[in-house]
C-alpha cells in the first residue's frame, strides 16, 4: 500500500506518514547498522570507520529511497560499506559476505516479530475503538513492511543482499558469467529488466509475505494466549461489534 490508496482521507494520510517515518527513521538505520555490525564481527570496521554504526537516521538515509518508501511503500537506504579484504579469513570471504548480507533481512524479521509482540500486547489493555484501529493500522503495516523487505531483500538479484548469498552457493564459474553479462548490460535497459522480473514475481512474493504474516500472528497470539493474556474486554468487543 503505497501513500496514493490514503489520498482522501486525512486520518489514514496520518497514520501512513507516521508507519513511513517510523520505518525510515528507525527500521531501515536498523538494517544497514546490522549490516555493519555483522561485518565488525568478522573483522571488518569499514562501517565503524565510517560512522554508520549507529541507529542515528541521517547516517543512513538515502533520498531517492526515502522517497519511494513514503509514497510507493518500498524503498532504501544508503548501503553500509563493506571491505572483505578487512575479513579475518580470507578463505571464507565469500561465506562472511553472506553473512553480512544476511543480517540485514534477519534483522528485519527481528523487527517482525518484535512488532507483533508490542501489537498482540497493546491489545491486552483497554482502548477505546478510535485508539484501536490506529494502533492497528500503525503496528500491522510496520510487521508487514518488515516482512516485506526481508523477503524482498533475499531475492537473489543484484544488487539485493540474496544476490551475495547466491555468490556463495554458486561456482565462481557461473557467477563470473553472471556479474560479467550484467556488467556489459546498459543500467536503464537493467533498471526496466529489474523492475518487470519484480513485477512478474509480486505475485508469489505477496503470497510468501502473508503467509508468514499469518504464521507470525497466529504463533504469537498463541504464546499470549498460553500465558493466560488475553484480549482486553473493549477490544473484544470491538471486534464483536458490540
Amino acid at each position: 500500500m503505497g501513500f496514493f490508496s490514503t489520498l482522501g482521507n486525512v486520518e489514514d494520510m496520518l497514520l501512513y506518514a507516521l508507519t513511513m517515518c517510523l520505518m525510515l527513521f528507525f527500521i531501515m538505520p536498523v538494517h544497514e547498522c546490522a549490516h555493519g555490525l555483522m561485518a565488525k564481527a568478522l573483522g571488518d570496521d569499514t562501517a565503524e570507520r565510517a560512522g554508520r554504526l549507529t541507529l542515528q537516521p541521517l547516517a543512513h538515509l538515502n533520498l531517492y529511497g526515502a522517497l519511494f518508501m513514503f509514497f510507493f511503500g518500498f524503498g532504501w537506504a544508503e548501503p553500509v560499506p563493506v571491505n572483505p579484504v578487512r575479513f579475518r579469513n580470507q578463505k571464507r570471504r565469500q561465506g562472511y559476505m553472506a553473512l553480512v548480507a544476511f543480517a540485514g533481512p534477519l534483522s528485519n524479521l527481528i523487527m517482525a516479530v518484535l512488532g507483533m509482540l508490542i501489537y498482540r500486547g497493546g491489545l491486552c489493555f483497554d482502548m477505546n475503538e478510535t485508539f484501536y484501529d490506529s494502533f492497528t493500522f500503525v503496528m500491522l503495516r510496520i510487521v508487514i513492511l518488515n516482512i516485506g523487505l526481508a523477503v524482498f531483500n533475499l531475492l537473489p538479484i543484484m544488487p539485493l543482499d540474496g544476490s551475495k548469498i547466491l555468490n556463495w552457493i554458486m561456482p565462481d564459474r557461473i557467477m563470473y558469467h553472471i556479474e560479467n553479462f550484467i556488467s556489459r548490460l546498459n543500467p536503464i535497459i537493467y533498471i526496466v529488466a529489474f523492475y518487470l522480473f519484480i513485477n512478474l514475481l509480486s505475485g508469489p512474493l505477496s503470497a510468501v509475505q502473508y503467509s508468514i504474516f499469518y504464521g507470525l500472528f497466529g504463533g504469537v497470539n498463541a504464546l499470549f494466549n498460553a500465558l493466560g493474556l488475553g484480549l482486553s474486554d473493549s477490544v473484544i468487543s470491538i471486534l464483536m461489534g458490540i
